[in-house]
């Protein structure tokens, strides 16, 4: 009996490894991959206005596709690139920070880009975006 529990017990601990494993290994989620929910960051940008919670809820860490103009672009601590799209509102823009730190575009141009929705911090913010 206890060989059949030593069997049992050995087996169990193997799938967890291998579980383990794949679960550390398996490459993240990309937002070209993903269909994304297309908007404009001005429609982003008055939804989070008008209930955080609601927008939370529809859009926190899913890929959107917001077209834009750049109103500012700059470089965050680690060398990213972070654009900034007119939401209509002069204090809380769309801040997109971008995968490839070498990605050019310049103010006043518009874009599409797509990104994982991160929520409402001075402006709506979105991670990992790339240029459509």
């Amino acid at each position: 009996m206890l060989k059949k529990i030593s069997v049992v017990l050995g087996f169990l601990i193997i799938i967890g490894v291998c579980t383990a494993y794949y679960m550390w290994t398996k490459p993240a989620p990309k937002a070209e991959d993903i269909k994304g929910i297309t908007m404009t960051a001005v429609q982003l940008n008055k939804e989070f206005t008008a209930d955080e919670t609601k927008a939370n809820a529809s859009y926190l860490d899913k890929v959107i596709e917001i077209s834009g103009t750049v109103t500012d672009v700059s470089a965050n601590q680690d060398g990213g690139i972070v654009m900034i799209l007119d939401s209509g509102d002069p204090m809380a823009g769309v801040q997109c920070t971008m995968r490839d730190k070498g990605a050019k575009v310049a103010k006043g141009q518009t874009v599409t880009i797509k990104g994982f929705c991160r929520g409402n911090n001075m402006g709506v913010a979105l991670n990992d975006c790339v240029i459509k």
